[in-house]
């Protein structure tokens, strides 16, 4: 951001670099704080602040963090330890939240990083799914719970506003367009939820499984679908109400993986 690119590495540290002459600006070994090494979220950039979470996979002795750098000098504003912190970290307001491995989910403060509120699904995460990215409705936080099931959280109190499971548990990121929640699912389909009711609007049949995050391109949502018994992939393109397919493009199975990703410029 600015001059400056960050870049979390796997073997436990955060760089920022400047952006046209590649020197590095600072970095931080994450491993003095513990076991930690990974970054699996895109980290949030506020004014002067970038946060970025950390994580060691499901390591039982692992950790993570919540760290708040300071963005020209690398400096510590605050720190918030958790289990793991896997996701994106999103914000509302003064607030800002973030998921884990255990499938617990927080909110805290962006000034103080202190514990604002917490969530549990309960679910179990025995197989170390990657939890996916919350996104934020109005005055709510939505996330996709490790159980198969959609919350709409209020953001102030972390209670539950509505939840919603589908037919099979949600295989992509949630994506919040307008007064929609779109998600696609194990059972070859993508819902589109009114993101005040969590009520269904609309879904459609696919080829092969929905994977990663969507994209919107004009009135055209953009996604990859996996067949993973056929090694073959596809990225598609269906119509906002999902009324029906537009394209699709075979692809190679090389790019798949748990949270491939679309963008637009």
């Amino acid at each position: 951001m600015g001059d400056l690119l960050f870049i979390g590495s796997c073997a436990g540290n955060f760089y920022a670099l400047n952006k046209t002459t590649g020197e590095l600006k600072w970095s931080y070994d994450i491993r003095q704080d513990g076991r930690q090494v990974s970054f699996h979220g895109n980290p949030l950039v506020i004014n002067d602040l970038i946060l970025i979470g950390t994580d060691k996979s499901c390591d039982p002795e692992g950790i993570g963090h919540v760290y708040a750098f300071e963005r020209e000098s690398g400096k510590v504003r605050w720190k918030y330890r958790s289990t793991s912190v896997p996701t994106d970290i999103v914000q509302l307001n003064s607030n800002v939240y973030f998921g884990s491995f255990q499938d617990n989910w927080s909110s805290i403060d962006l000034h103080t990083g202190s514990l604002k509120w917490s969530f549990s699904t309960g679910a179990s995460n025995k197989d170390c799914h990657l939890p996916r990215a919350p996104v934020i409705y109005k005055d709510r936080v939505v996330i996709s719970g490790l159980d198969g099931v959609i919350y709409s959280l209020d953001a102030l109190s972390g209670r539950v506003s509505w939840k919603r499971k589908l037919a099979a548990a949600p295989s992509t990121a949630l994506y919040l367009r307008d007064n929609n929640i779109y998600v696609g699912t194990d059972d070859q389909r993508i819902y589109r939820l009114n993101a005040e009711t969590g009520g269904v609007i609309s879904e459609l049949a696919l080829d092969a499984k929905p994977m990663g995050r969507m994209a919107f391109a004009n009135d055209s949502l953009l996604m990859f679908l996996e067949n993973v018994r056929e090694r073959v992939g596809y990225i598609v393109a269906v119509d906002s109400k999902l009324t029906g397919l537009r394209w699709k493009r075979r692809s190679s199975p090389e790019w798949a993986s748990e949270t491939p990703h679309l963008w637009r410029e």
